[in-house]
């Protein structure tokens, strides 16, 4: 029953490959899948690194079932994926943003990514209180 279990994580891993290479026009560096995990839970996050679908699935016991394949919106791609401990909220990193699926749904709501250095983000947070009126 393991083997089988590798065998289709194996399978899994080269479907995304080739989905992949199909897709190159997207993105030519792609250079494999972005898994997340939560052991605990039996919940798996998967994607083609450059794809825009991420596949949530349960396994358990030998079997693995699909939960969820999300799609970003056009011109998003998976570059990281990171599952809460219980497998209930999922982050998927872009270029430019990161989502949060979470819930029983999975929608998608986008998260503002915190870019530069820490002083960068000090400075524009200063900023924003004092355009903001005095309380």
């Amino acid at each position: 029953m393991k083997s089988f279990l590798v065998s289709l994580a194996a399978v899994l891993v080269f479907a995304l490959a080739a989905y992949t290479d199909a897709v190159a026009s997207r993105s030519a560096a792609a250079t494999g899948p972005v898994v997340a995990q939560a052991p605990e839970a039996g919940v798996i996050a998967i994607a083609a690194e450059g794809s825009g679908t991420v596949r949530v699935l349960f396994a358990r016991r030998g079997s693995m079932v699909l939960l969820k394949a999300i799609r970003l919106p056009p011109g998003q791609t998976v570059s990281s994926l990171s599952l809460s401990a219980d497998g209930r909220d999922l982050v998927i990193g872009t270029e430019s943003l990161a989502y949060l699926a979470s819930g029983d749904k999975w929608r998608l709501r986008p998260v503002e990514a915190v870019s530069g250095s820490l002083e960068a983000v000090a400075e524009r947070t200063s900023r924003l209180e004092a355009r903001s009126p005095a309380s």
